[in-house]
């Protein structure tokens, strides 16, 4: 009788780690998929990491307006001899052609933030392939080409215009992790907690605004803390070729 409820029970605990297993596997499924570059099939979701063994790091830049603290980043990044992918503004890059060129002759990755400051939330198909094509067009007047990497302006997006976005053969990037700078911060506590947080295959997020003056300092700490630890810098391409990659899910 023991035998037969002892049984009975480690069957019970059987299914549920049967079923917790099917769950997990499930998940990942869903938000992980092979990366092959030649490949014609379209993700829904939106890049935010890379799963990869070697220890690199992505820092992204989105610029939309500003030029001090730009200037301020570039100078950290060709100091510290690290490339980051810089999300560029078509509208911005118009005004400020000379900061985009020296982005660009710096040799660092650029990925498009819409040519307009709009979100693409409430835009038709037609519109978002506009906006983005203007985009292009700018970033190929300043000698920049092919464009690869779209990132949606203002953080703003849903399912449709990411799918919308993959549709068009370009890679939707977001990121595993936001640095959230404000005029206030205490950019060594910052930095500190950046690089607590931050491991294999991350990709982080850095607005570039004239208002946000703690953050070259911020990441010039990162930098200098994640390299003594072993780490390694890369465009978010490199980080991404060859390697998993994490999706962001998007209902």
């Amino acid at each position: 009788m023991f035998f037969v409820l002892n049984w009975t029970s480690w069957k019970k605990w059987i299914f549920i780690g049967l079923l917790t297993g099917i769950v997990y596997l499930s998940y990942q499924l869903s938000s992980v998929y092979v990366f092959e570059p030649q490949s014609k099939v379209q993700h829904t979701g939106g890049i935010s990491k890379a799963i990869k063994d070697e220890e690199e790091i992505a820092i992204t830049v989105n610029i939309s307006w500003g030029d001090d603290v730009i200037i301020d980043i570039l100078e950290v990044l060709k100091e510290e001899k690290v490339k980051a992918t810089f999300f560029i503004n078509g509208e911005w890059a118009l005004r400020n052609e000379e900061i985009a060129k020296l982005i660009i002759e710096e040799n660092h990755e650029v990925g498009l933030l819409g040519f307009y400051r709009d979100h693409y939330i409430g835009l038709t198909n037609d519109e978002i392939t506009e906006d983005i094509k203007n985009g292009e067009s700018t970033l190929k007047r300043l000698k920049y080409e092919p464009l690869t990497l779209v990132r949606p302006p203002e953080n703003r997006y849903n399912r449709s215009v990411v799918e919308h976005i993959n549709n068009l053969g370009y890679r939707t990037v977001f990121w595993s992790h936001f640095a959230n700078i404000r005029q206030s911060t205490d950019h060594e506590q910052k930095a500190r907690e950046l690089s607590e947080q931050l491991s294999k295959g991350d990709i982080i997020l850095f607005n570039a605004q004239d208002n946000l003056t703690p953050t070259p300092k911020v990441i010039q700490q990162l930098i200098k803390s994640k390299k003594e630890e072993g780490y390694k810098f890369v465009t978010v391409t490199e980080l991404l070729s060859p390697a998993k990659i994490k999706l962001n899910p998007i209902n």
